[in-house]
């Protein structure tokens, strides 16, 4: 299958963003035999409007996504978070390849305020938006030509590389990275309290005030020096989301601690991630892996199995070819695949 991925590869950022998911998806594809051409919108308006003004990047990288496809006239069309298109962009190559169909990838979770008017925007011109919540929360954005459907955040062997889990000798025993805590006050505070529950622990918390944010290999590094991290989401209250920080943390062998909250302990067991109800629990069970690192080893490796064998690239993209060709599934995926609509 031919297939156009328009999403943003931030090639300004020089490779920083390296362990992107829109770049696991498009080794997902390609490892799965398909022909991708990718498409950076973004990339393409900033270069244009170098040479433009006001809005002559964006109407260059429009003109660039329709040249594309009139060119390599794809199967599948895959929005991947592209906000530089424009649904009138989408009709226009509809128009002209009668037989595509056309999805929406969403990282986002459906409460940041931003995210429904972008959903409901692209299911304008989509057939189906995949989107890393499940539940009933989707349904309020079904049209009778728009479905949606869940994924989980996949995990690529290519990218996490790392074995955290075959390692004693780390500096660090328990990792949290946040991009900053102005947005959600609540995980600092978290982080703090754990800090104070738990001070015999070895921390390496990034992103609170005073501590800087990280990315790419910095991002990794201290990933290496862990043994164990939290993975920590904007809110655990929404079934089955999580940031693409699980699919990292877990990719790379950290012991990886889940709130129960999320549901991810119906697809996971606790002999592979250590699942939370709240921070007591969590502080406990801390302690019990501090004294107990052979069981950290055991149960993180583990996870990291489970989670490369349940959730990896090549299966999420699968389930998105098995979903936008309207045949019966290929494989039998752990996650809700009922779609809405």
């Amino acid at each position: 299958m031919r297939i156009v991925i328009a999403g943003n590869y931030n090639e300004k950022r020089a490779g920083t963003n390296f362990y992107a998911t829109v770049r696991k998806l498009t080794n997902g594809f390609v490892r799965n035999g398909h022909q991708v051409m990718a498409f950076s919108d973004r990339d393409v308006s900033r270069e244009a409007h170098r040479w433009s003004i006001f809005r002559g990047g964006d109407a260059y990288a429009n003109a660039r996504l329709v040249e594309l496809c009139r060119n390599f006239q794809p199967e599948l069309l895959v929005l991947f978070h592209a906000d530089k298109i424009e649904n009138d962009t989408v009709r226009d190559i509809r128009a002209s390849l009668p037989g595509l169909r056309v999805a929406v990838v969403n990282l986002d979770p459906v409460f940041l305020p931003e995210n429904p008017p972008r959903i409901r925007r692209f299911g304008e011109i989509s057939d189906v938006t995949f989107i890393t919540t499940a539940g009933e929360h989707l349904d309020e954005f079904v049209t009778p030509t728009h479905k949606l459907a869940f994924i989980p955040n996949p995990a690529d062997p290519s990218i996490e590389t790392l074995q955290c889990f075959a390692r004693n000798d780390q500096p660090h025993d328990f990792l949290c990275t946040i991009g900053t805590e102005r947005s959600t006050p609540w995980r600092g505070q978290m982080m703090r309290d754990i800090e104070a529950r738990v001070p015999e622990a070895r921390y390496a918390f990034y992103g609170l005030e005073g501590r800087r944010y990280l990315q790419g290999q910095d991002y990794f590094a201290a990933i290496a020096s862990a043994k164990m991290g939290l993975n920590l989401n904007r809110a655990d209250d929404h079934y089955l989301y999580s940031s693409d920080r699980f699919a990292q943390y877990a990719g790379n062998g950290l012991l990886v601690f889940v709130a129960r909250s999320t549901g991810y302990d119906e697809i996971f067991s606790d002999d592979e991630f250590v699942f939370y109800r709240d921070l007591d629990e969590l502080a406990d069970k801390l302690r019990h892996f501090l004294k107990n690192d052979g069981e950290r080893q055991r149960i993180a490796r583990n996870g990291h199995e489970r989670y490369h064998a349940f959730f990896s690239e090549r299966l999420v993209a699968r389930y998105i070819e098995d979903v936008m060709s309207g045949d019966a599934l290929s494989e039998s995926y752990v996650w809700p695949t009922a779609l809405h609509g």
